[in-house]
Formats: C-alpha cells, structure tokens, sequence
C-alpha cells in the first residue's frame, strides 16, 4: 500500500512540474481550476483603457516570466521532498523546509515589486485587483497542489 501510494504521489508531482514548465502549460493549470486561463480571470475584473492595454500586459508577461521562475522552483523543492520521501533526516527535512519558506517569500517579494509597476500603467484600484487576483491564483494552485503531497510521516500511518 505505502508503494502505490507513494508512486501516485511521484506522478503526480512529476505530472504537475511538466505541466508548470511553460507559460502555456500554466495557463493550463489555472483553467483547469477556473476555467479560464489567468488573463481571462484578469480581464473579468479588470476595466483596462484600450491606450494602456498594451503596456499592462507587457507589465503582465515580464511579472508571469518570474512568478514562472519561482514556480519552477517551488516544483523542484516538491521533486526533492519527493525523491528524499522515505530518507528523510533532520537535515535534509530541515534544508527542504527552509528552502520552502525562502520560495514563498519570493511571491511576495514579486507582488511588491510589480504592484508599483501595474499602478503605474493602470492606476491603484487595478493594480490592488491584480495583486489580489494573483494571490488568489496563487492560493488555490497551491492548495490544489498541497492536497496530493502527504505530510511527513503520513505515509507510515497507512503501511499494512
């Protein structure tokens, strides 16, 4: 049992980093979870100005570059909590949760960074909605992807 359970987590994990790989693929992931891909959701609630459209979603593809690099990166910390699963020591265990905590940061350390440039382009109000969309995305991708890792020890509860 903790055999198949554990492969149906590595394929899972590998499945979603193939899937989180390339932009298109994450629009992907956002529409299987809304729907719509991530400028569909944007477009909804936001009202963009036909002259300040162009420099929004430059604005925009420069900010999903980098939230795909972090992204990336999140994947390969979930690969090697994965790979280590069932060697896991308090050093290894300790290194991937500090790695995972320096990761998230990086998300906020992002919507800093670009909220000023949104309001910018597309006033405080729209840049606010971005941001909090962006979170929200964020948020339900993460939960999505929280729910197929089991926690530490999880797996040995179920060994038969």
């Amino acid at each position: 049992m903790k055999i198949t359970i554990f492969t149906v987590l590595i394929l899972a994990c590998f499945s979603f980093v193939a899937v989180a790989q390339t932009e298109k693929e994450d629009v992907e992931i956002a529409q299987s979870i809304f729907g719509k891909s991530k400028k569909e959701v944007i477009l909804q609630y936001l009202q963009i100005p036909e002259a300040e459209k162009d420099a929004f979603w430059s604005v925009y593809d420069e900010y999903e570059t980098k939230n795909i690099e972090i992204n990336t990166a999140r994947i390969n910390l979930i690969k090697r909590f994965a790979a280590n699963y069932n060697g896991l020591n308090d050093d290894a265990a300790s290194k991937i949760a500090m790695d995972y905590i320096e990761n998230s940061a990086k998300y906020f350390e992002l919507y800093k960074e670009y909220f000023p440039k949104f309001k910018k382009v597309v006033g405080g109000v729209n840049a606010a909605t971005v941001i909090q969309l962006e979170i929200y995305m964020q948020t339900a991708i993460q939960a999505a992807l929280q729910n197929q890792i089991p926690i530490i020890g999880e797996l040995e509860k179920h060994e038969y």
